[in-house]
């Protein structure tokens, strides 16, 4: 009797061409020289410091692939660890300096060649960089008090902030070690040119200074590459997937939710986006997920002498977990890595929040349907990067049948700089055809900048 067997799988068709995302880590050093140009520009040499530290963030990008041919285009941002924590600077006032790039960002475009699950590639566009400086005159030492006319400002602190752009090239190399996989090295240098740095005391004091910057990167990193799902992962992504199916739905399959929002209180707002992918099942079924955001926020408070103070944060979240799914409840628990940025318009010594922390995070998104018409929602997670946290907690009732859900709402958020607390009315589950809008407002009471009002409004589709 003849025995049939089934055909070998189909080889992919361009494996490379898709978008993808993902997070990275590395090391960076470069160095910077400071001429003078303050009052009289005589481009002295002032420092030439070295800079040096870790670094860590998140890519996304897009690939073409021509036969052997591949063509992209990237955007990245790492936070950075890297910095001179004391340097000598200036030939007066035994002056004691610091410098740290606070993040990096690049938007590059990419051409390589493929060879098999390899591809080597070269890239190049422009980059961007914030750092920050500060200079204090210790006048401890033999050195003069003054120079040029320009006395030392003994014990008087000085900082500065700057955000450059400049241009970047690298090369690299990727290799897909499954479908949706990869994971790759790379070596990138970048040029931020020469620019003149206004240095301040936050009062009166003032002075420039030409600093010119050369960074060098290697970094490594992982890709999630949306070239199609596999439902057949093997070794330990296979052990990850594994899951009983404990939910379906009638609606097409869907791998990935994609967010975006805006939160706005007193003297403050907060807008971001991010996305939830489940690798290997959909995600009406248990199983692994991936889970990514982007955060930017600026806020503003008042210091003890009552100096307004305008704070940005730039912060980013690389999580993997795993999801509960049954016919009335989602469970998503997840953990993995966070950093966080913090520039202030001018030096708050008691503020903690300032700077670079890279983290460890944590996070739970559940929610409930007791009965048909009623949902309970609960939101936490915390980092150990600046001790952040956010918390809220909402009860819904479906008065219309329409699925949207309507009621009280409770939250918690700060950090080691502040606390806030929040309760108002949440609705959740308009829908837009395929895209859904959930609200939320009320009282907040913050802890820095007192009592007023907030707003919420999350966008959110699933494909």
């Amino acid at each position: 009797m003849p025995v049939y067997k089934n055909p070998p799988p189909l080889p992919l068709i361009d494996p490379w061409t898709g978008f993808y995302f993902g997070a990275h880590g590395g090391y960076g050093w470069g160095q910077k020289t400071f001429l003078d140009n303050f009052p009289t520009p005589d481009f002295a040499l002032d420092a030439q410091p070295s800079v040096g530290g870790g670094l860590g963030g998140l890519q996304a990008g897009y690939n073409y692939q021509f036969n052997w041919l591949l063509v992209g285009v990237e955007g990245d941002f790492s936070w950075s660890g890297v910095k001179n924590s004391s340097f000598s600077c200036f030939s007066f006032g035994n002056q004691d300096c610091t410098a740290h790039p606070e993040w990096f960002a690049t938007a590059t475009g990419h051409l390589g060649a493929v060879f098999g699950p390899f591809s080597v590639y070269g890239k190049g566009g422009a980059a961007w960089v914030q750092d920050t400086y500060t200079d204090v005159a210790t006048c401890r030492g033999s050195q003069r008090r003054s120079s040029g006319g320009v006395p030392a400002a003994c014990g008087d602190p000085f900082s500065a902030n700057d955000t450059r752009v400049g241009w970047t090239a690298g090369v690299g190399i990727e290799y897909q070690f499954a479908h949706n996989w990869s994971v790759w090295g790379e070596y990138d240098y970048m040029n931020f040119g020469a620019r003149s740095v206004p240095f301040t005391d936050g009062a009166n004091g003032f002075f420039t200074e030409e600093i010119h910057q050369t960074m060098n990167v290697v970094k490594v990193g992982v890709n999630y590459r949306f070239n199609g799902f596999d439902t057949s992962p093997t070794g330990m992504l296979a052990d990850a997937a594994a899951a009983p199916d404990v939910n379906s739905t009638d609606e097409g399959p869907t791998h990935v939710i994609a967010f975006t929002g805006l939160d706005v209180g007193k003297l403050s707002f907060d807008a971001y986006a991010g996305g939830m992918v489940a690798p290997f099942k959909d995600l009406d079924t248990s199983g692994f997920r991936l889970y990514i955001l982007g955060d930017g926020g600026w806020y503003k408070y008042f210091d003890s002498a009552g100096n307004g103070i305008k704070g940005v944060s730039l912060s980013g979240d690389f999580l993997g977990g795993y999801a509960f799914e049954g016919d009335n409840y989602s469970l998503n628990f997840f953990g993995g890595f966070n950093a966080e940025n913090d520039t202030l318009s001018q030096p708050d010594p008691t503020n903690k929040v300032v700077g670079t922390e890279f983290g460890v995070k944590v996070r739970t998104d559940d929610w409930y349907n007791p009965t048909e018409r009623t949902e309970l929602h609960a939101e936490a997670e915390f980092s150990s990067a600046f001790l952040t946290y956010y918390g809220t907690g909402s009860f819904g009732y479906d008065f219309l049948n329409d699925s949207i859900f309507v009621g009280p709402m409770i939250g918690t958020l700060g950090d080691e700089r502040y606390t806030q607390l929040r309760a108002g009315i949440s609705i959740i589950g308009i829908k837009i055809k395929n895209v859904q809008v959930d609200l939320s407002g009320g009282y907040a009471n913050d802890s820095v900048v007192g009592p007023g009002g907030f707003g919420k409004v999350e966008v959110s589709t699933a494909f």
